[in-house]
């Protein structure tokens, strides 16, 4: 048999569900962005690797042409 409970209890047992869920909420919100922020350091972190890289490539495909423009074998 089910078991009565009274509109207070009710009441009580809602409040408690929704500060529970509110706090989920919060945690959801501060975890989400801590996820933005490490996405953002990692794309500057990529952004600036390929800065590094694509001079020290070109740099090298530069030299490559050079020297077979001015010494041609």
């Amino acid at each position: 048999m089910a078991k009565l409970v009274t509109r207070r209890e009710a009441d009580s047992r809602k409040v408690k569900f929704q500060a529970f869920a509110g706090m989920f909420d919060f945690l959801g919100i501060v975890f989400g962005i801590m996820v933005i922020v490490a996405c953002v350091i990692l794309l500057e972190s990529m952004y600036s690797w390929i800065v590094n890289d694509s001079n020290d490539t070109f740099t090298a495909l530069l030299d490559i042409l050079n020297s077979a423009l001015i010494r041609p074998f």
